[in-house]
């Protein structure tokens, strides 16, 4: 294993969760925390941050699905569903919860190894997903700022395209300022100098 991996357990069967500990901490994972409730499993995820949540369905209080549907939204935390109920309807209702694998009890540590490794590859393959997908919003954004940034020079400058584009260009650079943020100060100060709409009376 290329590093320790933290994981949290749920399951209110302290037998079970026992056994499923000293599983994982013969394979070399690190244990944070062992919990009996969904609730508690969500608190201590927000708290620790594990890489992974291992998590019955069937404890006292919140499910371990309903459970897992917070997890995977906040904080981002992939789940696996380990429990002795194979349910064509509850393995739906896991998919749909963001539930990376769901196990049957027992589990062999082999199994329980493959899965946890794919449940953390998954999850960085979907953080690096959300970042480029962060990232293509941003440049749309700047885009954007940057032409309206030029049509407002060009408006009221008289320059031509290019020449509103050299423009920014030089300025940003004589500012040592990223030619976006220059272009939404040009912008914001664009709107402060707009006329009242009609009918309004300017302060």
């Amino acid at each position: 294993m290329n590093r320790l991996h933290k994981v949290l357990i749920a399951d209110d069967e302290k037998p079970v969760a026992a056994g499923l500990q000293g599983q994982l901490e013969t394979l070399g994972y690190d244990v944070v925390a062992v919990v009996d409730d969904g609730q508690r499993a969500i608190d201590v995820c927000r708290r620790t941050l594990p890489d992974v949540a291992i998590l019955d369905i069937e404890m006292p209080g919140l499910d371990g699905l309903s459970a897992a549907r917070q997890i995977n939204r906040d904080p981002g935390t992939p789940v696996i569903i380990l429990t002795a109920h194979g349910h064509p309807n509850l393995v739906d209702q896991a998919v749909q919860d963001g539930v990376v694998h769901y196990l049957l009890k027992p589990v062999t540590s082999p199994s329980l190894h493959a899965a946890i490794q794919v449940a953390v590859a998954r999850a960085q393959e979907l953080r690096v997903l959300r970042d480029n997908v962060n990232q293509l919003e941003m440049s749309l954004r700047e885009r954007k700022l940057i032409e309206r940034a030029k049509g407002i020079l060009m408006t009221r400058r008289s320059m031509t395209e290019p020449e509103a584009f050299r423009f920014l260009q030089r300025q940003s650079q004589d500012r040592r300022m990223p030619m976006a943020k220059l272009a939404e100060s040009i912008v914001q100060a664009d709107e402060l100098l707009e006329p009242p709409a009609a009918g309004r009376v300017a302060p």
